[in-house]
């Protein structure tokens, strides 16, 4: 264990040194001494200072408001009430609101739930330059549209799951 660390020390110290020489050979300013310079006599209790716990405390309450405030309220609550009914032609339809006498209430499981795919500025450069892909990928507007393009993903990897097997 001591020569671990005697080691690791060893390695530390030559990293810094030659670091530090590198960074005089193409600069011509020695950074440890420049620092040393700058920090004056009391070098260490500044270092203390700068490392406190209440700055690590206030620095992680800072980029978690941050992070929030960057990406939350962007993504919309799904429906609460979802309706499956069956047309003339037997083609099943889901929807938030019933479009025939027959639809019944489905209840939605989140764990279960798939994310549809999210359109970027890429993808719409991508369909400018192939038209073809508009067709492939339909465009997601709303929440509803969400749904489909889950529910697509879904049998794609159902059957490719069935052909696996």
């Amino acid at each position: 264990m001591l020569r671990l660390l005697f080691k690791s020390v060893v390695v530390l110290v030559l990293i810094v040194g030659i670091g530090n020489y590198l960074v005089y050979l193409k600069t011509g300013q020695m950074p440890l001494r420049d620092m040393h310079e700058q920090l004056g006599d009391n070098w260490f209790a500044d270092l203390r200072a700068s490392f406190s716990t209440e700055q690590f405390t206030n620095d992680a309450k800072q980029a978690v408001n941050d992070i929030s405030s960057q990406y939350g309220g962007q993504e919309q609550a799904a429906p609460t009430t979802v309706y499956k009914w069956t047309d003339a032609d037997g083609q099943v339809h889901f929807g938030d609101k019933p479009q025939n006498a027959n639809a019944e209430q489905v209840e939605v499981k989140i764990q279960n739930a798939i994310s549809a795919p999210v359109e970027t500025q890429s993808d719409k450069g991508a369909d400018a330059v192939n038209p073809q892909a508009i067709n492939q990928q339909p465009m997601v507007n709303s929440a509803l549209d969400k749904a489909r393009a889950a529910a697509e993903a879904m049998q794609q990897r159902i059957q490719q799951q069935e052909q696996a097997q």
